[in-house]
């Protein structure tokens, strides 16, 4: 038996922010469909699915295949980021987190820990210390690259990027610097240090693509049971789900986590060396390994 099934099938399909949306016919959105055929052939005693908000038909058709309404939490309430997704769950009696008001000065480091190389050198126009975005770098590119956020205000969305100017701004000591990396882990509420081993580009793409913890935490929290036998992550990235069963209080005896990239599957086995890497979702006999857990099972 399945005690948890977790998954946030990737998301660049369904969100409003691309203008391109395409929905169910994005390569990364049809993967959904590979969460809800698990759900349907594991029957876990408990699921969360996560994702982005989007169109209300396509909300209503994952609400309709998975069984229920998606719960709306905002990630600001218990970290220094917005990030509002939906929950689909069976999970019983979830009310929002509290606001721990957190602002980005609460989670940033102090100038001289940081590193020149997180630094601009580019002139820039100042809009105002009482302005969430207080600042526009004058460097080309995308509007959006040019946003410098005040520190005491939240981060924007964290989203997967490779580096360049991809990565969120914030004016600090009079200049405009990225977030590093360990700042990218604060906001996503994980341990200083979670993603360390692999590059900056890439600890930058995972942590957008992970979730904030203390929100699956809380979510975990609402679980009866401390002690969950079996877990299945599917699209795992950075096994942020196993931080957050830590945090809710949530032991378990195996995990088994689905994930193809190989530098998300490096900082999980890093900090998870026990988990059980299962391969591209698409590729797995579920058949077959519900055969052999059941194997396991009887002798664990």
């Amino acid at each position: 038996m399945i005690d948890l099934l977790l998954g946030g099938s990737p998301c660049q399909g369904f969100s409003k922010t691309v203008s391109n949306n395409l929905n169910f016919e994005h390569p990364g959105s049809r993967l959904f469909f590979e969460y809800a055929k698990v759900l349907k052939n594991l029957k876990p005693k408990y699921f969360i699915l996560e994702n982005v908000p989007m169109k209300q038909w396509c909300q209503d058709i994952i609400s309709e295949y998975v069984g229920c309404e998606p719960i709306v939490i905002n990630s600001n309430l218990v970290s220094a980021q917005d990030r509002e997704r939906l929950y689909w769950t069976n999970i019983p009696n979830i009310i929002q987190p509290k606001n721990k008001n957190i602002n980005l000065e609460n989670i940033m480091l102090s100038p001289n820990e940081v590193d020149e190389k997180y630094w601009y050198d580019v002139p820039f126009t100042y809009h105002g210390d009482d302005k969430k975005m207080c600042a526009t770098l004058h460097i080309n590119g995308h509007d959006i690259l040019k946003r410098v956020y005040n520190p005491k205000f939240k981060s924007a969305t964290l989203t997967a990027c490779r580096g360049g100017n991809l990565q969120k701004k914030v004016f600090q000591d009079g200049r405009a610097r990225k977030l590093t990396p360990l700042e990218y882990e604060r906001l996503q509420t994980l341990p200083d240090g979670y993603t360390e081993g692999i590059s900056d580009s890439q600890r930058y793409n995972a942590l957008g693509n992970g979730w904030t913890v203390d929100v699956i935490a809380h979510i975990l929290s609402y679980i009866p049971e401390a002690y969950l036998h079996t877990v299945v992550s599917l699209f795992d990235g950075i096994s942020c789900g196993q931080v957050a069963l830590e945090r809710a209080g949530k032991t378990y005896n195996q995990y088994y986590a689905s994930e193809i990239d190989k530098y998300a599957i490096q900082v999980t086995q890093k900090n998870y060396p026990h988990t059980m890497q299962i391969g591209d979702v698409t590729k797995i006999d579920w058949e077959v390994f519900k055969d052999r857990l059941s194997i396991i099972q009887k002798v664990s």
